[in-house]
This record gives structure tokens, sequence and C-alpha cells, in this order.
């Protein structure tokens, strides 16, 4: 490798970690725009439908723009005072559930003895309900704390994002072109490309897995509502955000389904454990092909590292921008290496 190779990467090296300490500085403040680049990008093709079906881009950007508002709304008014009000019960009867749990096993220690599982169970739902009630209360403590935050982002939140989001999609297509005059005309065409490759893999991620991960967490929601399980809505809540983890998402949220149904029958736990079998089913036959198709994705070690890695440097923010950021990372190396064998070819 020639110097003047070595002073270029060491260049690049060094404004690689400007921009990282710029972006840790500024975590907070970039949240907002952090928010909506990631919507404009998800919903875009919603807006590119409606433009094909004759509306004019601004006015599919404004009709896309309005519907997420009002989707905001309903949950902001109407599913999360539900869900806190679940959250505050569960830790309330948090005691008596394990209570129940335990003459369950009980019971069927007096029937075959054989077994022996009661004093296991007992001391594992004693620990689990101990830790599990303190971990809760810890959360809902916060609660306060959190809408706090809220209120205090509320000018970045609730106009300073859906700001950004409406002029993001708007002008999507003059920020597409500027970005490519920045590279020198004989390098545009590789800039193309990898933003068709990262499109791939960051794209069908992003908007799929919050299409499946919605339907996940209506699912379970209105299966376990159906059968009468308690807490239904914050379950079905936590199913579908951990189902941005796939493989591993799914069995954490159907632990407390299961548990919560064995304080009633073992009938129930056999229902409740093939819906969530039935839910993953045609997830995986079904939906998750139709939203996020067979092009190259992110391994589910990789989301959950990303997450948290990113929660981990840069809190809120890194979160945020986790999942796109492993995107372009896996984007540069297919990139990098289909030309570094085609230069060896």
């Amino acid at each position: 490798m020639t110097s003047d190779k070595i002073l270029i990467n060491l260049y690049r090296l060094l404004i690689a970690i400007i921009i990282l300490v710029v972006v840790y500085i500024l975590r907070n403040i970039l949240i907002p725009f952090a928010l909506g680049g990631i919507l404009a990008y998800a919903l875009t093709p919603a807006a590119r439908y409606l433009n094909n079906r004759g509306f004019s881009w601004k006015t599919s950007v404004l009709i896309i723009f309005l519907a997420l508002l009002i989707f905001f709304i309903l949950l902001f008014f109407l599913i999360i005072p539900e869900a806190v009000s679940q959250f505050r019960s569960l830790t309330s009867n948090l005691p008596e559930y394990t209570s129940k749990i335990i003459d369950i096993a009980k019971t069927i220690d007096e029937r075959y003895p054989a077994l022996g599982i009661s004093e296991a169970i007992e001391e594992f739902m004693i620990n689990l309900s101990s830790n599990l009630q303190s971990y809760l209360a810890t959360i809902l403590s916060n609660i306060v704390n959190l809408f706090s935050l809220i209120m205090s982002i509320i000018f970045m939140g609730f106009v300073l994002t859906p700001f950004i989001l409406y002029y993001f999609m708007a002008d999507a297509v003059k920020i597409r072109r500027a970005l490519i005059r920045l590279f020198p005309s004989q390098k545009r065409k590789e800039f193309v490309n990898l933003i068709r490759l990262t499109d791939k893999i960051v794209g069908n991620f992003i908007r799929g897995r919050l299409l499946v991960s919605l339907f996940v967490g209506v699912c379970v929601t209105i299966g376990l509502f159906l059968m009468n399980i308690e807490f239904s809505l914050v379950i079905g809540v936590i199913a579908g955000i951990l189902d941005i983890i796939p493989y591993l998402g799914p069995i954490v949220g159907a632990i407390p389904a299961l548990i919560f149904a064995g304080t009633k029958s073992i009938w129930l736990v056999l229902a409740v454990a093939l819906l969530f079998g039935g839910i993953n089913l045609i997830e995986g036959i079904f939906i998750a092909p139709k939203f996020m198709g067979k092009e190259v994705g992110l391994h589910p070690v990789t989301v959950l590292f990303a997450l948290l890695v990113g929660g981990e440097l840069f809190g809120a923010l890194g979160v945020i921008v986790s999942i796109p950021v492993a995107g372009v990372l896996k984007a540069l190396y297919l990139h990098n290496r289909k030309r570094i064998q085609n230069d060896i070819t």
C-alpha cells in the first residue's frame, strides 16, 4: 500500500471518528431528525403507491402524513392509557398469580408424587415474583419521568419530527439527487448501486418487520382477549415489540401469556401455546415473505447486537438508528467484497 493511500485511509478514519464524536455530543438533538428520516424512509413506498394512482406527490405525502397523525393520536389517547392501567394491575396482582401457580404445582405433586416439582416451582415462582415485581415497580416509578421527558421534548417530538418527516418525504427525490451529486461523476454509479443494496437490506427489514410486528401484536392481543386472559393488551404490545428480534422475540413474548393461562387451566395453556404457534406459523409462511421479501436481510443476532450496542453508546438515538446503521455496514461489506472479487477475476 502506497503512502498516499495510507494517508487517505487515515484521513477517512479521522473523519469517521469526528462524526461519531459529534453525533454522541448532539445525540438528544438528533433524535427527531433520526425519527423523521426513518419514518420517511419507511413510508415513502406508500406515498409512491398513491402517486402512481394519480395523486400528486405532495398530496400523496400529505395523505400518508395525516393517516400517521391519526394513528399516533389513537395510540396516545386510547391504547397507551389502557396499557398503563393493565401494567399497574399486573404489578399489584403479581403475588396472587404466583400463589395460584404454586397451588397448582402442589396439586400436581399430590396426584403424581414421583414428579416432585412443587418445591422447585415454588422456589422459582417466589424468585421470579420478587425480581419481576421489583423490576415492574421500577418501570412504573419511571412512567411519570418518561411522560415528563416526552412533554419536555414535545416541541421536538410533536412539532419538529412531523415537520422533518413531511419535508423528508416531500423532497425525497431532491435529497437523493443532492446526495448523488456529492460524489465525483465516476463514482456516482457505484454509489447508486450501494444505495440500492442498502435499500434491499434496510428497507425490507424496517418496512417488513414493522408490519409483521404490528400483525403479531394485534393478533396476540385479540387472541388473548377472546380467551379471557388478563393483561392481553400489555402482552400483545410486548409480543409485538419483541417480534422485531426474529425467533427470540416470539418465545419471550409467549412466556407471560403461558404463566397467566397456567393460573386457570392446563387446557388454556395449550390454547395459548397453539395461538402463539399458529401466529408464528402464519408469520413465517405468509406474512414475512409477503412484506419482507427474499432479498438479503439482517440476521437476528445482528439485530439484537445492534440494538444493545446502539442503546449503550448513544441511548435513545442509538436504538433508533442501530438497525439502519447495521444495514448500511452490511451493504458496504457486501459491496466491497463484490468489488474485490471482480478485481481478482
